[in-house]
């Protein structure tokens, strides 16, 4: 079943989507205390309109437990997606001019994939796949004729899940410190 996240699934999302901050090796994310970049990971889940909000977010489930996340939203959201979270910074011990992500990600007209991430005892189940099917219709609905995302060139496994789903390479970019292709599908 893939559902919209709630503001209760955090300690359910939090280790799946960690998976991806942990293979991105980002020094924004890597200098901060684990405790501390888990309050603010929850924070953000919380609100309303944070990059990694519940609002963004769907999840599969199976058998009553989370175990796929999938991260998305208009290109034109990503003017606030990071914004939003400063005013809670100090609840975290951050000052204020903290930044965490700084890369443009997306690009106009894209109905951008943030994050896609399965835990991996169930890897194999197809349950990326599904997500992926679960961001067309919500892109189509929301009239968007583009899905992107931007896929770690040190990560074959996930590349060639994009290209059985139809995604093609169209740039090649740098988040962090890594090298991503950023991929498209026209719907």
């Amino acid at each position: 079943m893939i559902r919209r996240a709630r503001k209760t699934d955090f300690p359910f999302v939090y280790p799946i989507l960690k998976q991806i901050f942990d293979e991105m090796q980002m020094e924004t994310i890597e200098k901060l205390p684990e405790d501390q970049f888990y309050s603010l990971m929850k924070l953000g889940f919380i609100s309303e309109d944070y990059r990694y909000s519940y609002r963004r977010i769907w999840v599969s489930e199976k058998a009553g437990k989370v175990v796929g996340i999938l991260d998305m939203y208009p290109y034109k959201d990503q003017k606030i997606i990071d914004i939003v979270l400063r005013h809670d910074y100090a609840k975290t011990g951050l000052p204020i001019s903290t930044v965490i992500f700084s890369d443009q990600e997306a690009w106009p007209h894209e109905w951008y994939i943030d994050a896609l991430a399965v835990d991996p005892d169930h890897w194999g189940e197809k349950i990326a796949s599904h997500l992926l099917d679960e961001a067309e219709k919500v892109a189509a609905k929301q009239d968007y004729h583009i899905l992107s995302l931007n896929v770690d060139q040190e990560n074959p496994r996930a590349q060639r899940l994009y290209e059985h789903k139809g995604y093609q390479t169209e740039k090649t970019m740098t988040i962090g410190d890594r090298t991503y292709d950023h991929m498209i599908k026209r719907i």
